[in-house]
């Protein structure tokens, strides 16, 4: 019985494995298509894929991997999987430092290594599927690629929700005048750029007030803004001293630097 049992999982295993690939797919993809362009922190600045409509491609292209990867006979549902994963494992690795826009507008942490990883060993078992030639079983790929959406979803949900009350709780407790603002930035932030834009019509005083650090990646933030992503800033009291909680993403900062206090003496550009 046991044999009987341990042969038809290993013959199920693989029609799981591509199942279970599809189910982040398959989440991300309608995450994209549902959130609108403006609340979306697109990492893609240049060529077909650069935002708005960069986005909407990408997420179509997901969801289209999902299907194939469910429906298709043989190897060709694990060859799906396994080029998608390998594209976003490359997608990451050169992405890093970015605001996570994997799953629309969730509050995720930047992508750095952790995103380049997962991308790389989903890549790794559709491969190991691959090998082992899926069979087709539709009702055992459905089975698994509605668990694994599901459970992908709620921890997405989890994640954003903590982070949502995270900043809440830090902007609550924040009660010390911030004099001046340390703000970090990459060239390749398409958020950084409008971030920069909208800097432009403050007024000088509050222009002044802030310091910029521009970065081309995780690596070279703070270890306390390490997760953010850019844009991030820190708030700085007349010593030059971090106050409150840091900030990311254009709303963040911009209401950081709104909070500078500028009749207070000694407001300075920090260096």
């Amino acid at each position: 019985m046991r044999v009987t049992l341990g042969r038809t999982l290993r013959h199920l295993l693989p029609d799981m494995a591509v199942a279970a690939l599809a189910g982040p797919l398959a989440v991300s993809g309608i995450a994209k298509a549902v959130t609108p362009a403006e609340d979306l922190d697109w990492p893609v600045d240049s060529g077909p894929l650069s935002a708005p409509d960069g986005a909407k491609i990408v997420g179509a292209a997901e969801l289209a991997t999902a299907a194939v990867t469910l429906v298709a006979p043989g190897r060709l549902a694990a060859l799906a999987p396994m080029g998608a994963y390998a594209v976003l494992t490359v997608a990451a690795h050169r992405m890093k430092g970015a605001k996570c826009a994997c799953f629309g507008s969730a509050r995720l942490a930047a992508i750095g290594r952790t995103h380049v990883g997962a991308n790389a060993v989903a890549s790794l078992v559709a491969a190991a599927a691959l090998a082992a030639a899926p069979e087709r079983r539709r009702l055992v790929r459905a089975g698994t690629a509605v668990l694994s959406s599901a459970v992908t979803y709620g921890v997405v949900r989890t994640l954003d929700r903590r982070a949502g009350k995270n900043s809440a709780a830090a902007a609550q407790a924040c009660q010390d005048p911030v004099s001046s603002v340390r703000l970090y930035v990459s060239d390749d932030c398409p958020a950084c750029r409008s971030l920069k834009h909208l800097l432009r019509f403050m007024e000088s005083a509050r222009r002044d007030a802030v310091s910029t650090t521009v970065v081309s990646g995780e690596d070279e933030l703070p270890p306390e803004l390490a997760d953010l992503g850019v844009p991030c800033a820190l708030g700085l009291d007349a010593r030059g001293e971090p106050v409150c909680a840091p900030v990311s993403g254009i709303g963040g900062v911009k209401a950081l630097i709104d909070s500078v206090t500028l009749s207070a003496p000694g407001v300075r550009r920090a260096g």
